[in-house]
């Protein structure tokens, strides 16, 4: 059976891409946090959800701002791990059917 690649499976991929990438760059945050010993200031269901929304304007923030640590590369690893997913997704060899 073939598997066709169509606009909605890489508008789906897009989506959940950028949403996992957005849950990374909040869950290593917070994780430098814990290990800072710094206070925890927004309530994990507020800002988790508003993190996976906005990370790239933080990301922009951090680079312009010079806030180069751990967060930033993680999630910098993370897009460059969903980049090469979807390259592969894209120009994958098709099964003969």
């Amino acid at each position: 059976m073939k598997r066709k690649l169509t606009f909605g499976k890489v508008v789906w991929f897009i989506i959940i891409a950028y949403l996992l990438i957005g849950l990374v760059y909040s869950l290593t945050g917070y994780i430098m946090d814990v290990i800072n010993a710094r206070e925890i200031v927004f309530s994990l269901l507020v800002s988790i959800p508003l993190d996976m929304v906005g990370w790239p304007w933080n990301m922009r923030a951090d680079y312009i701002n010079g806030f180069l640590d751990v967060q930033f590369f993680v999630t910098a690893a993370a897009i460059l791990i969903a980049f090469i997913l979807f390259l592969r997704m894209l120009f994958r060899k098709r099964e003969a059917a």
